[in-house]
């Protein structure tokens, strides 16, 4: 994989070289054989840590890589008409891309730390006893984006929506937790207000697998979840009020049961809410008469144009918001952080209030 990107990097290597190339001209405009290879050498050192696709490194290469280019092509448009002094000197020193990357990743971080609350109102034909409040949370990824007492706080916003139950769907926390962020995180989110409980599943991250050394193992993970009385559902289901069964998928990256075993013994009077940390097996789930699926994992693209990119491929069955389709609903949360680096371009930061209630 390191080496389809670094072959992949080559065409920005080179490009970058006549762009530093271009810098040094502004002072030195002798061309120099010298000056090309020191260029293309800095160009090197510069992009080739980005070959870690995922890096920090990498999102500021490729940024400043696509300012660079839209730049060219308008200077190149401009000087079809008119040549202007002051704005040759500008792009010469590469001012510009330098200026639209910084921008961006200020609005990123910014945006990454704005975490909203996400009001959904689901409607079902079936009948209730009551309207029910549900708060979904998904992707902290903690502490990617925020800190301790941060959580808190919105532990206790949450709270203020005076939920019914609170599910929590998946990746939490990751590879780059540590056990006492670990503990501290799932010792803050039992403290949100709720009538029937805090329920759990995993997401492909939560249990450190992709780390060769993790900070915990699976075991204690969930021995630190059961022990802050939060209910972890892997592959297993739970009746509240005798009307709603709420059914906890494992992630899809692990091995698991089908949906329909998890069906066998469900009444289908109940209203079924199915969480999966994943937006996956959709029709499936349809056809199986699941009444709402809430999910989350893609981060609704947290990185433009990602978003819009899976969209057009058709990559992923859906990306974020909500879905009708025949008879079961579907929500997909952005998640309340995301992964890798605190920078989100492609969407917001968001917790979802979903409000679940009888048609009249």
């Amino acid at each position: 994989m390191f080496a389809l990107l670094s072959l992949l990097l080559i065409p920005v290597i080179i490009y970058f070289a006549f762009y530093f190339q271009r810098i040094i001209s502004f002072f030195y405009p002798q061309k120099n054989f010298f000056i090309s290879i020191i260029c293309f050498l800095i160009a090197v050192l510069f992009v080739y840590p980005a070959r870690n696709f995922f890096s920090f490194w990498a999102v500021i290469v490729l940024h400043l890589f696509a300012f660079s280019l839209l730049t060219d092509m308008i200077m190149w448009l401009i000087h079809k008409k008119k040549s202007n002094h002051i704005l040759d000197s500008i792009y010469r020193l590469g001012l510009i891309p330098l200026l639209c990357v910084c921008i961006l990743l200020g609005y990123g971080y910014i945006n990454m730390k704005d975490v909203h609350a996400v009001q959904y109102t689901i409607e079902t034909q079936k009948q209730l006893s009551q309207n029910y409040k549900v708060a979904f949370i998904s992707d902290l990824h903690f502490p990617n984006t925020m800190n301790k007492n941060e959580l808190i706080q919105y532990c206790n916003d949450i709270s203020k929506e005076n939920p019914d139950f609170v599910l929590l769907g998946g990746d939490i926390v990751d590879e780059r937790t540590t056990l006492q962020q670990m503990q501290q995180t799932f010792q803050a989110l039992s403290t949100i207000q709720n009538q029937y409980g805090i329920y759990y599943v995993y997401g492909n991250h939560d249990q450190a697998l992709y780390a060769s050394q993790p900070a915990f193992t699976p075991e204690i993970l969930k021995q630190t979840i059961e022990q802050n009385n939060i209910h972890i559902l892997c592959d297993d289901s739970i009746r509240i009020q005798d009307e709603i069964t709420l059914i906890g998928r494992d992630d899809r990256s692990h091995q698991r049961v089908s949906t329909s075993d998890l069906l066998q013994n469900v009444s289908s009077d109940d209203f079924l809410l199915l969480m999966d940390h994943q937006p996956v097996e959709l029709d499936t789930n349809n056809q199986l008469q699941i009444d709402l699926q809430v999910s989350g994992h893609t981060h609704g693209g947290q990185m433009f144009p990602v978003g819009i990119l899976s969209e057009w491929l058709g990559f992923g069955e859906m990306n974020y918001g909500y879905r009708q389709l025949s008879h079961m609903q579907v929500v997909v949360s952005s998640g309340i952080a995301g992964w890798g680096y605190p920078l989100r371009t492609g969407s917001q930061s968001e917790y979802l209030i979903i409000n679940i209630q009888s048609q009249s």
